[in-house]
């Protein structure tokens, strides 16, 4: 699976947005979500929402002892592990995301 987020800072407003796409293994749109605020690697929790919200992660809200989402915890894996491609570019403009 193929994620490609952009992130872009808005300097009068001090905030950072981001957009997603989410494809499948034959490039087929799973979901995408143009326009959240988050900055960092939020985009990969915008990702995982997507991919809950389309039955390909469970949504079980069960919490690690570190009060970590245990389904947010196993996609973070699924991601290290290789099992995405993940792509984040920063922009300069909001028109760009």
């Amino acid at each position: 699976m193929v994620i490609i987020a952009r992130r872009w800072f808005d300097k009068k407003n001090g905030n950072t947005y981001h957009s997603v796409e989410v494809y499948d293994d034959n490039n087929k749109l799973i979901g995408k979500n143009p326009f959240e605020y988050g900055y960092g690697d939020h985009y990969l929790q915008t990702a995982h929402e997507i991919l809950q919200k389309e039955g390909h992660y469970p949504k079980t809200d069960n919490r690690l002892a570190n009060g970590l989402n245990e389904d947010y915890h196993q996609f973070l894996n699924d991601v290290g592990h290789g099992k995405f491609l993940v792509s984040c570019t920063d922009v300069g403009r909001k028109k760009d995301l």
